[in-house]
């Protein structure tokens, strides 16, 4: 009987432990990149069934969904802000997402850009990060900054207790981040290294936790020492490393293999089946939530059977509504620029001008993105600290300049015979304003070239920019010809171009720039009326000098400089040109002197190009092209086309002089079908119109000219092309369609950017 009493004593002693103790719950969650959006299913299907949740410790992209849910926001808001399909389009490599129109110099055929530094000799800064995700540093600064505040910068007075583990190379240990600067933490917790560019935190360069451990059951209880621990498991373990990847080889090097397993009697683990894709797998974000979510619902009865107490909705909901209402306004009031020395502070000020008594994180976060489009800018990380004493936010922004020296080269490899390299090195000078100095060269077949191109910027509430370039060029037709026998067609053509330009530049928005200038022009032609011509024979020569004034007006948000997928571009210039042609008649044209004559005319040149993304992988291009001009004909019938403006849909044809697609002037129009095969594989099959609206012929013999009656001829262009975009430039091959004499298909292969300086002539 007594033993039968004794028995009854401690189950009722029992029982009255755990109502008057009840079990404190620690929901643990695992790095994973993109498959650790599965902790978002985890935390709804767990709020949904009234499991408490009063700490959480995590790891990596865990850091982050758990860190969003410690602010105060919901499950199903964390998912929204977290599959916004924009979030995610890194952009690979340490390079920018867009560019800052007005600043930058024309496009060129580099593959490779070395930066570097000479203070301590040649110490070249390669960039070895594979994702920029400082837009997404922007957004984590804003979702954090109210909730870090309401904490007063103490991870213990979030609305859950929280904490975040990271990895700390220079002591080789983990460590465990409790407090201050909310964002920041979470953004340390997930910097994969080599992937993901670290961040400075307590001046330690911080990594991600899963070099340690990716689990970390051992922190939460340290930490909080809870009755009951809940594992959220996104990932397995890396495989062993592969001797032909690596990926593997580096995760493997660098990322200790994690415990993921919890204590049965103190704990239970929701282990989550995602797939075998990376983990920077972001197009299945829904998918890996649907994963999360099944997975804790089979888990539900378990922990309701061990977790003996329970959190009503209406108790979370009014958790959460009290945390919330502790958080201050986002309002901004005040700018810190550090990173740089005094003189350039003044610079980034200047640049970073937002509307007059603007405090909304809007107009602040549009002049973040236009700072991290500035060619003088090689990283940013933004944080917000609220002020006790305005209760505002001040924002601070930590920039590391470009380095001054850049080397860069490229090259371009072809089947046709036009090979070409490019090399260039430049200089900046950064202070109040930026200054640079470029010089470079292109060498092959068909184009050389050397230049100088010098800029001073100057920012501020009106920034402008003022261009210096002096220019040296031939293109030489007669190398990259193939058809040199089969008609009459001129293929000795050489055109040498030089040029002295000044201009200014005025930015309008981010992506569009208003440039006007001035030129000082000579183009020099040496050519043959048709092929046939002897050894003996001197060539036609037609030398023009011209002075040209010029206002341009563009927009370019194409995502590559060759073969885009995505954007628009639009160009519309006004050129007019005042000089002479100095015309020197070889030996095959009978009776005809030299002389000099006198021209002045106009020409209006518009370009659009638009990128739709109809269905994945389809994508459809759209192109529009018209030149209107005055030019009259000349003497003879090749300097007339010489004069003309050049209709170039396809890169190629830039090294071809097909008479059927030069004019005066015209309209044109194209449509680009692309299918992404692969992430880097595109096949693309576009056809162009192009409608002179007259044709220049010759006349009764070979040489004299003629216009047609207008809008009399019209010519198509077309090619189907399979392109790789490779970390060395696109690698293509190509079907291609000219209304020309001879074959009119031909088959081209091309390693490289088929790309070479802008004529000032030729628009």
């Amino acid at each position: 009987m007594k033993k039968s009493g004794s028995i009854i004593l401690l189950l009722v002693l029992m029982l009255w432990c755990v109502k008057s103790y009840p079990q404190k719950v620690a929901l643990v969650l695992s790095g994973g990149g993109a498959k650790a959006f599965a902790h978002i299913g985890v935390l709804r299907a767990l709020e949904e069934n009234n499991i408490p949740i009063d700490y959480i410790v995590a790891n990596s992209v865990g850091s982050v969904i758990g860190g969003l849910y410690v602010s105060g926001y919901t499950p199903e808001e964390i998912e929204a802000l977290l599959t916004n399909p924009g979030l995610y389009n890194f952009k690979r490599g340490d390079t920018k997402n867009e560019n800052y129109l007005f600043q930058l110099s024309e496009t060129d055929a580099s593959i490779l850009r070395i930066p570097f530094f000479v203070e301590k000799g040649f110490q070249p800064r390669v960039p070895f990060n594979v994702y920029n995700i400082q837009e997404l540093d922007f957004l984590l600064m804003e979702y954090f900054a109210k909730a870090a505040a309401a904490s007063a910068y103490d991870f213990d007075s979030l609305m859950v207790p929280f904490r975040c583990v990271a990895s700390d190379i220079d002591s080789s240990r983990m460590i465990v981040l409790k407090g201050g600067d909310l964002a920041k933490a979470v953004r340390a917790s997930m910097t994969f290294p080599f992937f993901i560019r670290p961040v400075k935190l307590n001046n330690k360069l911080l990594f991600d936790g899963g070099m340690y451990d990716n689990f970390p059951v051992s922190t939460a209880e340290a930490a909080f020492h809870p009755d009951f621990i809940i594992g959220s498991k996104a990932v397995d373990n890396y495989l062993s490393p592969d001797e032909d990847d690596i990926f593997s080889q580096l995760t493997n090097m660098l990322m200790k293999k994690a415990d993921f397993s919890v204590d049965s009697a103190r704990g239970l683990l929701i282990e989550i089946r995602s797939g075998n894709e990376n983990i920077f797998h972001f197009e299945d974000i829904e998918r890996y939530i649907d994963s999360g979510y099944t997975a804790a619902l089979r888990k539900i009865p378990s922990l309701k059977k061990r977790i003996a107490r329970r959190q009503t909705a209406d108790s979370v909901t009014a958790k959460r509504k009290a945390f919330r209402e502790k958080q201050p306004e986002l309002e901004i009031d005040g700018l810190i620029v550090k990173g740089v020395d005094e003189k350039q502070q003044i610079y980034f000020k200047k640049s970073f001008h937002t509307k007059k008594g603007s405090k909304s994180t809007k107009d602040y976060g549009k002049q973040y993105r236009q700072l991290l489009a500035n060619e003088n800018v090689r990283n940013v990380y933004p944080s917000l600290h609220f002020n006790d004493s305005t209760r505002k936010f001040v924002l601070t922004l930590d920039i590391k300049e470009v380095a001054p020296f850049a080397l860069q080269f490229g090259g371009y490899i072809s089947s046709n015979g036009v090979n070409e390299g490019f090399v260039s090195f430049g200089y900046r000078h950064q202070g109040r304003t930026s200054k640079s100095i470029e010089a470079g060269a292109y060498f092959g077949t068909f184009f050389n070239s050397v230049w100088l191109d010098g800029k001073w910027e100057i920012q501020g509430d009106f920034p402008f920019l003022i261009r210096a370039k002096l220019l040296a060029s031939r293109k030489n037709y007669f190398a990259s010809s193939r058809y040199f026998f089969e008609d009459e067609s001129p293929a000795f053509v050489i055109i040498d171009e030089s040029y002295f330009d000044l201009s200014g530049a005025i930015p309008v928005g981010l992506s569009h720039a208003l440039k006007a200038g001035v030129s000082n022009l000579n183009l020099n032609t040496t050519y043959y009326q048709n092929n046939y011509f002897t050894r003996t024979d001197t060539a036609d020569q037609s030398n023009f000098y011209f002075f040209n004034p010029y206002i341009e007006f563009s927009r370019n948000s194409l995502n590559r400089k060759q073969f885009a997928s995505k954007g628009s571009r639009f160009f519309l210039g006004l050129n007019y040109y005042l000089g002479n042609e100095h015309a020197i008649p070889g030996t095959t044209i009978p009776g005809v002197e030299e002389y000099v004559r006198d021209l002045d005319f106009l020409v209006l040149n518009l370009h659009y190009e638009h990128y739709f993304k109809v269905f994945r992988p389809f994508i459809l291009g759209t192109s529009a092209d018209i030149a209107i001009s005055n030019k009259p004909l000349l003497g003879n019938y090749v300097s007339s086309l010489l004069l003309a403006s050049s209709y170039k849909p396809i890169p190629l044809i830039e090294t071809l002089f097909l008479e059927n697609y030069l004019a005066y002037s015209y309209g044109a129009f194209g449509v680009k079908f692309i299918f992404e095969l692969l992430k880097n594989l595109d096949l693309r099959i576009e056809g162009n119109y192009f409608a002179p609206y007259q044709k220049i012929q010759r006349g009764e013999d070979d040489y004299s000219v003629k216009l047609s009656t207008p809008l009399s001829y019209q010519y198509v262009v077309g090619s189907v092309q399979m392109v790789y975009h490779s970390p060395i430039g696109p690698v293509s091959a190509s079907v291609n369609y000219f209304e020309r004499a001879g074959n009119k298909f031909s088959f081209y292969l091309g390693i490289g950017y088929l790309i070479f300086n802008k004529s000032r002539f030729y628009r």
